[in-house]
């Protein structure tokens, strides 16, 4: 007798609802056909132990999520729930590679079932996926929780260093896009925050608490190395330990002030950088600072500390001027 379920999974994941399948029919194995082509594939339910989870689990490389970010403060919003059940009730997504369980969706519930002894990780597993498959199932699969721009620019960066390695050919903004199922705008936008000094993102309990606005004012500024102390100023945002007896509300509450004193903390960084680039405009008294006074159409001046950056634009500068400027320089 035949005891595989088959149903189909579409752009949300189902028109059935898998995890609900997972729940009734706990003892046998899914069949559901791809969303890339017609073949059917087999997802066998699997369980471990918590001590267990992170010696066989990785993340996918499609996965938006940042596994190695994640910290308590990640999984304050799910912790009751899997200590209070057990484990996790709606299974992980994995494909089994070279003996690992590459997730495809449920990282947070992976990492918080290792956090907590005496409970299991339940996972549904996939073998021999397609690349386009597992790059769709991971584009769908983590809609509870979505990955914070933080996590997502860690891990686009990270997929494309592997892709262009496995491939030996750099990987074009375009074919990432369509790998991973983002505008253009946003992956290079992620892209840019990924060379945000590490310094700085540590001084957050977890990457779902930086905000997008602050990521961008930060890559405004990330020249001339002006980042790299910036961090050294402020005090790190710390978790207080858990005795393991807090109530849900009880861990919402340490959630939410979290919450606060990182915006907190992105607002004084902000004020910081400010009132520094403030400083180092009025703090120019060299050689230039008559000039720089000047309007000189097609020629912006702006000054630093220790002296003036000058940029020009052809189309507007008057010809004598410019000829006069490359005379300069050029002698």
């Amino acid at each position: 007798m035949n005891t595989k379920k088959r149903a189909v999974i579409g752009r949300k994941i189902t028109t059935t609802n898998l995890d609900e399948i997972i729940t009734k029919n706990s003892g046998n194995n899914i069949v559901e056909r791809s969303p890339i082509s017609e073949r059917d594939i087999e997802w066998e339910r699997v369980e471990i132990e918590s001590q267990d989870v992170l010696n066989k689990c990785t993340k996918s490389i499609y996965n938006k999520r940042s596994f190695k970010d994640l910290s308590l403060a990640s999984v304050l919003d799910i912790y009751h729930s899997i200590k209070s059940t057990g484990g996790n009730t709606e299974a992980v997504r994995a494909e089994l590679v070279d003996g690992k369980y590459e997730i495809l969706g449920g990282l947070r519930r992976a990492y918080t079932v290792s956090l907590l002894p005496d409970t299991k990780l339940t996972l549904v597993v996939a073998k021999n996926l397609t690349e386009e498959e597992r790059a769709h199932f991971a584009l769908v699969m983590d809609e509870y929780s979505e990955p914070s721009y933080m996590d997502k620019a860690r891990s686009i960066s990270e997929l494309k260093d592997k892709l262009e390695k496995r491939n030996g050919m750099e990987l074009t903004g375009t074919k990432l896009c369509e790998i991973l199922g983002m505008k253009k705008s946003n992956v290079y936008y992620a892209l840019s925050f990924s060379n945000i000094p590490n310094d700085i993102i540590k001084l957050f309990p977890a990457l779902k608490f930086i905000s997008t606005p602050f990521l961008r004012e930060l890559v405004k500024y990330n020249k001339d190395n002006y980042l790299n102390n910036l961090a050294s100023h402020f005090k790190a945002i710390e978790t207080s330990q858990l005795t393991g007896k807090e109530s849900k509300e009880e861990l919402l509450e340490i959630d939410e002030f979290l919450e606060k004193e990182s915006k907190k903390l992105q607002r004084d960084i902000l004020n910081k950088i400010k009132n520094d680039k403030a400083r180092d405009k009025t703090a120019y008294n060299g050689k230039f600072k008559e000039l720089i006074k000047s309007n000189v159409s097609g020629v912006k001046f702006t000054t630093t500390k220790n002296g003036v950056n000058i940029s020009i634009d052809e189309s507007k500068v008057s010809p004598d001027i410019l000829e006069m400027l490359l005379t300069s320089f050029n002698s």
